[in-house]
Protein backbone atom coordinates (compact mmCIF):
# COMPACT_ATOMS: atom_id res chain seq x y z
CA UNK A 1 0.00 0.00 0.00
CA UNK A 2 1.08 3.76 -1.17
CA UNK A 3 1.71 5.85 1.56
CA UNK A 4 -0.81 8.10 0.37
CA UNK A 5 -3.08 5.06 0.29
CA UNK A 6 -1.73 4.12 4.30
CA UNK A 7 -2.87 8.19 5.02
CA UNK A 8 -6.06 7.57 3.53
CA UNK A 9 -6.74 4.65 5.48
CA UNK A 10 -5.78 6.33 8.32
CA UNK A 11 -7.73 9.17 8.38
CA UNK A 12 -11.46 6.68 7.44
CA UNK A 13 -10.03 5.19 10.61
CA UNK A 14 -9.91 8.29 12.66
CA UNK A 15 -13.35 9.25 10.99
CA UNK A 16 -14.67 5.83 11.99
CA UNK A 17 -13.72 6.23 15.71
CA UNK A 18 -15.10 10.06 15.37
CA UNK A 19 -18.82 8.45 14.40
CA UNK A 20 -18.23 5.87 17.71
CA UNK A 21 -17.28 8.61 19.99
CA UNK A 22 -20.22 10.68 18.84
CA UNK A 23 -23.18 7.87 18.27
CA UNK A 24 -26.10 10.31 17.98
CA UNK A 25 -24.47 11.41 14.77
CA UNK A 26 -23.52 8.40 12.92
CA UNK A 27 -26.09 5.64 11.60
CA UNK A 28 -26.42 3.49 8.99
CA UNK A 29 -29.17 1.76 6.55
CA UNK A 30 -29.84 -2.60 6.92
CA UNK A 31 -29.56 -2.56 3.17
CA UNK A 32 -25.88 -1.21 3.87
CA UNK A 33 -25.50 -4.05 6.15
CA UNK A 34 -26.74 -6.55 3.74
CA UNK A 35 -24.42 -5.17 0.81
CA UNK A 36 -21.54 -5.95 3.36
CA UNK A 37 -22.91 -9.30 4.33
CA UNK A 38 -23.02 -10.18 0.68
CA UNK A 39 -19.57 -9.01 -0.17
CA UNK A 40 -17.83 -10.98 3.29
CA UNK A 41 -20.06 -13.71 1.27
CA UNK A 42 -17.71 -13.63 -2.12
CA UNK A 43 -14.68 -14.08 0.04
CA UNK A 44 -13.31 -17.23 1.36
CA UNK A 45 -10.74 -18.93 4.17
CA UNK A 46 -9.44 -17.03 6.32
CA UNK A 47 -10.51 -13.10 4.91
CA UNK A 48 -13.76 -14.67 4.93
CA UNK A 49 -13.75 -15.51 8.74
CA UNK A 50 -11.86 -12.13 9.43
CA UNK A 51 -14.41 -10.04 7.62
CA UNK A 52 -17.90 -11.73 8.77
CA UNK A 53 -16.16 -11.41 12.39
CA UNK A 54 -15.34 -7.27 11.41
CA UNK A 55 -19.10 -6.95 10.20
CA UNK A 56 -20.28 -8.50 13.66
CA UNK A 57 -18.45 -5.94 15.28
CA UNK A 58 -19.88 -3.09 13.31
CA UNK A 59 -22.98 -4.09 13.73
CA UNK A 60 -22.65 -4.27 17.43
CA UNK A 61 -21.59 -1.00 17.60
CA UNK A 62 -24.30 0.11 15.19
CA UNK A 63 -26.71 -1.15 17.79
CA UNK A 64 -29.47 1.11 17.63
CA UNK A 65 -28.45 2.97 14.64
CA UNK A 66 -29.43 0.95 11.66
CA UNK A 67 -32.40 1.82 10.21
CA UNK A 68 -34.37 -0.12 7.95
CA UNK A 69 -36.71 0.09 5.11
CA UNK A 70 -40.01 0.56 6.63
CA UNK A 71 -43.67 2.12 4.98
CA UNK A 72 -42.13 5.61 5.74
CA UNK A 73 -38.66 5.05 4.03
CA UNK A 74 -40.86 3.16 1.22
CA UNK A 75 -42.81 6.46 1.08
CA UNK A 76 -39.92 8.76 0.84
CA UNK A 77 -38.49 6.29 -1.85
CA UNK A 78 -41.70 6.15 -4.36
CA UNK A 79 -41.53 10.20 -3.93
CA UNK A 80 -37.99 10.21 -4.91
CA UNK A 81 -37.58 7.18 -7.92
CA UNK A 82 -40.83 9.55 -9.26
CA UNK A 83 -38.04 12.60 -9.03
CA UNK A 84 -35.52 10.57 -10.81
CA UNK A 85 -37.18 9.17 -13.16
CA UNK A 86 -38.59 12.17 -14.59
CA UNK A 87 -35.14 13.75 -14.59
CA UNK A 88 -33.51 10.82 -16.28
CA UNK A 89 -31.46 10.24 -13.13
CA UNK A 90 -31.96 7.02 -11.34
CA UNK A 91 -30.23 4.96 -9.49
CA UNK A 92 -29.58 1.00 -8.64
CA UNK A 93 -32.18 -0.15 -6.38
CA UNK A 94 -30.17 -1.04 -3.37
CA UNK A 95 -28.94 2.46 -3.36
CA UNK A 96 -31.97 4.07 -4.26
CA UNK A 97 -33.05 2.55 -0.94
CA UNK A 98 -30.10 3.96 1.18
CA UNK A 99 -30.62 7.32 -0.41
CA UNK A 100 -34.47 7.16 1.14
CA UNK A 101 -33.45 6.17 4.35
CA UNK A 102 -30.68 8.42 4.24
CA UNK A 103 -33.29 11.35 3.25
CA UNK A 104 -36.37 10.28 5.58
CA UNK A 105 -33.90 10.69 8.28
CA UNK A 106 -32.31 13.75 7.61
CA UNK A 107 -28.87 11.85 7.29
CA UNK A 108 -25.87 12.44 5.26
CA UNK A 109 -24.59 9.94 3.13
CA UNK A 110 -21.02 8.86 3.50
CA UNK A 111 -19.37 6.73 0.93
CA UNK A 112 -16.64 6.40 -1.29
CA UNK A 113 -19.56 6.48 -4.45
CA UNK A 114 -20.42 10.30 -3.66
CA UNK A 115 -20.98 9.97 -7.83
CA UNK A 116 -24.15 7.60 -7.60
CA UNK A 117 -25.49 9.41 -4.43
CA UNK A 118 -24.84 13.25 -5.18
CA UNK A 119 -29.00 13.73 -6.35
CA UNK A 120 -31.71 15.80 -5.70
CA UNK A 121 -32.16 16.28 -1.95
CA UNK A 122 -29.09 14.27 -0.77
CA UNK A 123 -26.17 15.33 1.20
CA UNK A 124 -23.24 13.43 0.35
CA UNK A 125 -19.70 13.26 2.61
CA UNK A 126 -16.74 11.13 0.74
CA UNK A 127 -14.25 10.90 3.36
CA UNK A 128 -12.03 9.71 0.70
CA UNK A 129 -11.62 12.62 -0.53
CA UNK A 130 -12.94 15.26 2.29
CA UNK A 131 -10.73 14.41 4.67
CA UNK A 132 -6.97 15.19 5.41
CA UNK A 133 -4.46 12.65 4.15
CA UNK A 134 -1.58 14.02 5.30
Amino acid sequence: MSSASQRSVEAIREWWRGCNREKDRCYTSAVVIAQLAGWVRTKEGRQRQALQAWLTRLVDAMHGRIHGFNVSVAHVWAEQEHMLEKAGRRMPVEDSYIAATARRHGLTIATGNDQDFRRPGLTVFNPFKELPNG
